[in-house]
């Protein structure tokens, strides 16, 4: 160890006492609870999201319900903010996490099960599903009231799916995880096997900035580095995904926050420092949202009537986004820490079904609302109502048909033992499923 060594291992926090080699605070299973809850709300809120789209006021999406609310459209924004840069973080956290429990082979062979196999046969799976609901939403629509039936419109619907124009649609995450573990464990893998003292460095940066003496300019680093990327967007906020070809400048903000998730694992006591203040910092990352929201809105307004502020506007807003994702990320991780300490049954099992939820809700976002659309009742009854029936739907396909089958282990690493069918329960699945 040299001299710079020593002097950030003397200005570090000490280590925390573990039960576990390679993960502090992980006795037994070596799992970190809040942050698997993180990750699957995160997936979870995509449900929330492309539910509530159908009922907002005014129109955004390719088919709207006639009970609208302004709410929906309030709840929508407010959970874009944050919600795919809090995936990735998480998703960086795990990978580094799977990559150094595994090495480079097991990491691939892992991520290719659980991430490409997914990917492409679900793109097949889901894009044709996802085109007849489509189909089935709208002939409902132009149906009369009196003669509506599944069975009519089913008849009268199209079943054409035209592959040709066809995007990666909300499996689109998907596709960038691909780019960002090929990127960080080949990079991870050439750091240590070709330059050791560079890896050395970079780890001692970090911690340096993390945990030691220069920790006060850690969100200030956050914050800028994501402003400046985030000011490359095309409209407020972070561009969506809608084609196959690499959209780089938004491959590039996520990779930060990929990348913080990533190294952040090579200092794990950052998560148990991320308890202390965690209430505080989620109650400030919560009026921030607040004020992310309504700023979000105003710029969009003077941008579309090119009001001579409008670049000004824009700038802010960006600003006050990434600020508001690095106090939400922050918070939520260290307050999910605190309240999840140890394996609950039913958080797991929520935590194993997100990933199939979230594959396969987008078909039934407008298949049942569209079957709920003669409903005279406000839309910001329906829109709650309809986000409860679809993830219920997919919660009774997943615990029949998922679970304790193939599609288990491919998406949750084993087949679990289904009730009523069984009452068996069998050990603990690793900690990086």
């Amino acid at each position: 160890m040299n001299a710079t060594d020593r002097g950030i291992a003397a200005a570090s926090p000490p280590p925390l006492p573990t039960d576990h080699p390679l993960h502090p605070r992980s006795p037994g299973t070596g799992r970190y609870h809040g942050l698997d809850v993180v990750r699957a709300a995160m997936m979870l809120l995509g449900v929330v999201i492309h539910t509530a789209v159908v009922y907002c006021e005014p129109q955004i999406w390719i088919y709207e319900d006639p009970d609208r609310t302004a709410l929906a459209g309030i709840l929508v924004l407010g959970i874009h903010i944050f919600r795919m840069p809090a995936f990735f973080v998480m998703a960086g956290f795990f990978g580094a996490m799977l990559f150094d429990r595994r090495g480079p082979g097991g990491f691939a062979s892992h991520r290719y099960d659980r991430i490409v196999l997914p990917l492409v046969i679900g793109w097949f799976v889901i894009f044709p599903m996802l085109a007849w609901s489509i189909s089935f939403a709208f002939t409902w629509q132009f149906l009369p009231a009196e003669s509506r039936t599944i069975g009519l419109a089913y008849e009268k619907m199209s079943l054409n799916a035209d592959f040709a124009d066809a995007g990666p649609m909300h499996l689109w995450f998907l596709y960038y995880l691909v780019y960002f573990y090929l990127a960080f464990a080949t990079a991870t893998f050439l750091l240590r096997r070709f330059s050791g003292p560079v890896a050395g460095w970079l780890r001692a940066g970090f911690r340096c900035v993390a945990l030691g003496p220069l920790r006060l300019i850690r969100l200030p680093i956050l914050i800028v580095a994501t402003s400046l990327l985030m000011l490359t967007m095309t409209e407020p906020g972070i561009d969506t995904t809608e084609s196959f070809w690499p959209v780089w400048h938004v491959i590039f903000v996520y990779a930060i926050y990929f990348g913080v998730g990533w190294a952040a694992f090579g200092n794990r006591e950052i998560v148990d420092r991320l308890k202390d203040w965690a209430w505080l910092r989620l109650g400030i990352a919560t009026a921030l949202l607040i004020c992310a929201v309504a700023m979000a809105v105003a710029t969009s307004l003077s941008v579309d009537a090119e009001e001579d502020y409008g670049n000004a506007m824009f700038i802010a807003n960006q600003c006050l986004q990434a600020t508001t994702c690095w106090f939400l990320i922050m918070g939520i991780t260290g307050v999910s820490e605190r309240l999840f300490t140890r394996a609950n049954p039913a958080v797991r099992y929520m935590v194993d079904a997100s990933y199939w939820i979230y594959l396969m809700h987008m078909p039934l976002t407008f298949f049942i609302p569209a079957l709920f659309r003669g409903w005279d009742m406000w839309g910001i009854v329906k829109m709650p109502v309809m986000i409860v029936l679809v993830t219920v739907v997919l919660l009774v396909v997943y615990h029949v048909a998922v679970r304790g089958t193939a599609l288990g282990v491919l998406l949750n690493g084993r087949r679990y033992p289904v009730w009523p069918f069984t009452r068996g329960r069998g050990p603990e699945p690793a900690p990086t499923e």
